[in-house]
């Protein structure tokens, strides 16, 4: 009798656990599916155009159009589904320091059509910035130039590395490269661990000579240079830093060292004007480089066959953010070269209040909807004095230009720019009173003692920053 009891009361539990087992599954269904976890490198997306916030769902979805996702604040994206999950790619890079919220709506499962909404909100990083801050020549010859790490929120600062005359840096991911100028007026390239200074490595260079025009690839794997030493070694070189660290002559079409006039590392790697060339996606390491002869080049470090001529042009300036177009010159004027078709699209500097201006540099923000963004250095003559204003000026299309800095009362010189990776914030390299200013006597490419940098929102025009420095690195 008591066993009965018990075997009644194990089949009543399990009935009754059945139950509530359907009970939860038919429920569940009924809510449709629900929204799980999430990822998104909060880094990656104010640098990098292309990343993904990723959304894992508890069951298997229908596809989820563009149409289906709000993003606050507003920005562009491309979605796709697989299995449980949404990737939601942004197009473009976001601002730093943001709270974006994302909602999908009608999302539904493989098998039923009852629709539910999934929410997700993330912070973006702040933004994170490194400044060459040099000693002042006035004080001894034996002081350290500085590389310093800051961000463009408060004035904490941390010295990163220091040693005597430091001529440019690049910084990667736990490094920086580092041309130190040795007493005999050549260069030294070093590679420096950025949470242990004292772990130095020396790269060896082709013969003793200078380092120049230092960029670092965007995927992190590599560094070039223009190195000069007088002999047959000279020209565009590149290390790969994934492998033996040696330094690499760049060839040109006829398989001998490149000698350049300027070069870059692109953002992206398009489809290359031929067609043979496949695309990829942000974060690559190819290269476009001027030659001596004046040709534009397309060139890939990892197979010296793929050099593809782009054209002949009187400079080479910069890129789009994106990678696919590249800025160049001739004597007219500014050209965007799309890098697909070698379509070209000229870019005029606009006038200021009425008045002829003649440009200078020039870095390309965006191209919305056929309305190409910029922010130009420019020179603006007085009509009465003949005497030139210095300006920097945020363009977009044919009509709107926006002063940023500089005017008729600024009485420094603006040596150089450069815009964050996502185009909201421009750091600017003045003088302030060039007249009196004093030169720091470095060999090749020498500054101003008093150089100092500011950072300014480019949306609003508001100076956020400034520090006592120049060569920022985002």
């Amino acid at each position: 009798m008591q066993e009965r009891r018990y075997v009644r009361g194990i089949i009543a539990t399990i009935v009754v656990l059945a139950i509530l087992c359907g009970g939860f599954l038919v429920l569940n269904t009924l809510q449709g599916p629900k929204l799980s976890s999430a990822t998104v490198d909060r880094t990656l997306v104010t640098s990098q155009a292309g990343q993904q916030l990723r959304l894992f769902a508890n069951q298997n979805l229908e596809k989820i159009t563009a149409k289906q996702v709000v993003v606050k604040p507003a920005a562009p994206v491309t979605v796709t589904t697989a299995g449980q999950v949404i990737a939601v790619q942004f197009d473009q890079r976001l601002d730093y320091g943001t709270r974006y919220s994302v909602t999908v709506t009608g999302v539904r499962s493989s098998y039923q059509n009852q629709r539910a909404a999934f929410h997700y909100s993330f912070s973006t990083a702040a933004a994170s910035l490194y400044y060459l801050d040099r000693a002042d020549p006035a004080k001894g010859p034996d002081g350290l130039d500085t590389v310093v790490r800051t961000g463009l929120t408060g004035s904490a600062s941390r010295e990163v590395y220091s040693a005597r005359r430091i001529q440019e840096f690049v910084v990667f991911s736990g490094l920086i490269a580092v041309v130190t100028i040795a007493d005999d007026g050549t260069d030294r390239l070093d590679l420096v661990q950025v949470s242990d200074p004292t772990k130095v490595e020396h790269i060896a260079l082709p013969a003793t000579g200078v380092v120049e025009k230092l960029q670092a690839s965007p995927d992190g794997t590599r560094i070039g240079f223009v190195f000069s030493g007088g002999g047959v070694t000279d020209g565009l070189m590149t290390v790969d830093l994934t492998g033996t660290h040696q330094v690499v002559p760049v060839v040109g079409l006829d398989g001998q060292p490149l000698q350049v006039l300027d070069w870059l590392f692109l953002s992206a790697r398009p489809a290359a004007a031929t067609g043979t060339t496949a695309g990829a996606s942000a974060g690559s390491n190819s290269i476009v480089a001027q030659a001596a002869d004046l040709s534009v080049l397309l060139i890939d470090p990892k197979n010296p066959t793929l050099v593809t001529p782009l054209g002949s042009f009187s400079a080479l300036e910069g890129e789009s953010p994106d990678g696919t177009s590249i800025l160049v010159a001739d004597p007219l004027s500014r050209v965007s070269l799309r890098l697909s078709d070698l379509r070209q699209t000229r870019l005029y500097t606009h006038e200021v209040g009425g008045n002829q201006t003649f440009g200078g540099a020039m870095q390309l923000l965006a191209d919305d909807n056929g309305q190409r963004v910029s922010v130009q250095q420019a020179a603006v003559p007085d009509p009465q004095t003949g005497a030139y204003a210095t300006y920097l000026l945020y363009q977009r299309g044919s009509a709107t230009t926006r002063i940023l800095f500089g005017g008729q009362d600024f009485t420094g010189s603006i040596d150089d720019f450069s815009v964050s990776p996502n185009g909201q914030y421009v750091a600017i390299a003045t003088v302030p009173d060039f007249a009196s200013s004093v030169s720091d006597g470095y060999v090749h490419e020498p500054r101003a003692t008093s150089v100092t940098t500011i950072f300014i929102e480019v949306a609003t025009g508001r100076i956020v920053r400034s520090v006592a420095g120049f060569d920022v690195a985002w």
